[in-house]
C-alpha cells in the first residue's frame, strides 16, 4: 500500500508566515538597493560634471583635455602642469580666478 503523506494546517501556516516575512525582507532590501543605485548614479553625474569642469579649467590654462569617456578605469594618469606668469604679489590665502 502507498504511504500517505500529509502536512498539518499549522505547518502550512508557519511556512506561509515564513515566506511572507522573506518577501517583506526582500522587498525592503530591493527598495534600499534602488535608493543606493540612485545615489550612485547621482554621484557619478556629479563626478562627470567635476571632471568636465576640471578639463575646462585645464584647457583655459593651455593644457590638453580628456573627455570623461576617455578616462581609463584601470588606472590614473598624472600630468605635470606648469603655470606661467606666476603673480607673487598675492598672499598665500588669495586666489584669483
Amino acid at each position: 500500500m502507498a504511504e500517505e503523506k500529509s502536512i498539518s494546517l499549522e505547518t502550512l501556516q508557519g511556512q506561509q508566515a515564513n515566506l511572507s516575512e522573506a518577501v517583506t525582507q526582500l522587498t525592503t532590501q530591493r527598495t534600499q538597493l534602488e535608493e543606493q543605485l540612485a545615489a550612485v548614479r547621482n554621484q557619478l553625474a556629479t563626478n562627470i560634471g567635476a571632471l568636465q569642469y576640471a578639463n575646462a579649467l585645464i584647457e583655459s590654462l593651455g593644457g590638453n583635455t580628456t573627455e570623461p569617456a576617455d578616462v581609463a578605469p584601470e588606472g590614473t594618469e598624472t600630468e605635470e602642469l606648469t603655470i606661467e606668469d606666476l603673480d607673487t604679489s598675492q598672499s598665500p590665502d588669495e586666489v584669483t580666478l
